[in-house]
């Protein structure tokens, strides 16, 4: 009974160990965005350079410690890591839970979005299993010589690297953001006929001799005017739907109107090359990019560049590169979800994400003769690249999890 209690208490936080790690090691990026977000609350911007490497470190460390808890590997030390670590998370997401300098701690990553508050309790239960772990790290031994113990955890070392970087230079393996392909942009940003509305309502704070009172719009005292306005207030009475892409927003630089409707709506292939900073692209993706907007242009298809960048960078950006993008403005954050590539390029076709490719992996200019077909290929492609990856995952976890994961006194 003690032995399956032991094996119990290892298997839980193991699990959840290896699945915030493996998520991460999914988006390494977005890892390195959250990273930076905690920076800002915390006042250490100043530590924004090394955000990415952190964020696979970390991914990295989650992984190994769940793998290790897992497979019953060097019990002693990595059960006092395991809690230590547990311990520095409890205690930052009781702090992020009463202050709240950060909306979501990104312990999952995209997969899975927590409150703070949901973080916290999650995290209180996974150190109770930790201390039992770390309390009877003795009574876990490993039967295996100790050789083939160094080339299992080896092999979780390399593996969860390799996937961490190979998802660093290619888009992520998956795509848990509201951007990704097969999403049709026009449906999520508008409202379904029926849907039930939010409602809100707006109250005023006035003064009068001294004293402040809080008027709704039915009694506020229109006809008194001694009553000086302080300030005003709008509560949300009842959630209704709202659009998951409802601030998607694509902005003329010259006038700032935005066009997003207008441009998502299109029929047909519309290309989206997308960069946060103009300023931090390759030099070596320029030249074909510059390429497949020029043949889209001769093929009457609508090449936007999207970018966070002001005018001026625009300008200087095309002066020096002679590429006469036609451009849109859009927020440095929505353009960091819609993908992790800095350039990145985007196909929609009638609305619907059909494609999207990081900049290491550009598709060949003959795409503008059958964008639709040529997509399609490419995503198939891509899926079956997901397969390989996930049965080589498997072929390396199953037989382990077969031989090792019992717990032995």
């Amino acid at each position: 009974m003690k032995s399956l209690f032991l094996f119990i208490c290892r298997l839980v936080p193991a699990i959840v160990f290896i699945f915030s790690g493996f998520v991460k090691a999914i988006d390494p990026v977005g890892g390195a965005v959250k990273f930076e977000d905690y920076f800002t609350a915390f006042h250490m911007a100043w530590l924004s350079p090394i955000a990415l490497p952190l964020s696979i470190a970390l991914a990295a460390l989650e992984f190994v410690i769940g793998f290790y808890l897992l497979f019953n590997l060097y019990m002693r030390r990595v059960a006092a890591i395991a809690l230590i670590m547990m311990g520095v998370f409890t205690l930052l997401t009781f702090y992020i839970s009463i202050f709240n300098p950060v909306t979501d701690c990104g312990c999952f990553g995209d997969a899975i979005t927590l409150t703070n508050w949901q973080t916290f309790g999650k995290n209180v239960v996974i150190i109770v299993f930790t201390y039992i772990v770390f309390h009877y790290r003795a009574d876990y031994k490993n039967p295996h010589p100790a050789n083939r113990q160094l080339t299992v955890a080896l092999l979780a070392i390399i593996y969860i690297l390799s996937f961490g970087i190979h998802n660093y230079n290619n888009l992520p393996m998956m795509d848990f953001r509201p951007y990704k392909t097969g999403t049709n942009i026009p449906d999520q940003m508008s409202v379904p006929e029926g849907a039930e509305m939010p409602e809100y309502e707006t109250l005023f704070i006035l003064e009068k001799d001294g004293q402040r009172e809080t008027f709704s719009v039915n009694s506020y005292p229109y006809d008194d005017t001694t009553w000086v306005f302080i300030d005003s207030e709008t509560r949300v009475l009842k959630e209704g739907y709202v659009p998951p892409l409802q601030t998607f927003a694509l902005m003329l630089p010259e006038s700032g109107d935005n066009v997003a409707g207008e441009i998502v709506g299109q029929a047909g292939a519309v290309f989206f090359m997308i960069s946060p900073e103009l300023s931090e692209i390759p030099k070596s993706t320029i030249l074909p990019l510059a390429e497949l907007a020029e043949i889209a242009r001769q093929k009457n298809i609508p090449f936007y560049c999207i970018t966070s960048s002001g005018s001026a960078e625009m300008k200087a950006f095309d002066e020096a590169h002679k590429t006469m993008f036609s451009y849109l403005q859009s927020d440095e954050t929505t353009l960091k979800t819609i993908i992790r590539s800095n350039p990145g390029l985007m196909m929609l076709y009638d609305g619907t994400i059909t494609a999207k490719w990081h900049f290491n992996n550009l598709p060949s200019p003959g795409i503008m003769n059958k964008p639709l077909a040529y997509s399609i290929e490419q995503q198939r492609n891509r899926q079956s690249n997901h397969l390989v990856w996930l049965n080589i995952f498997g072929l390396i976890l199953i037989p382990i999890v077969i031989f090792n994961s019992r717990t032995n006194k």
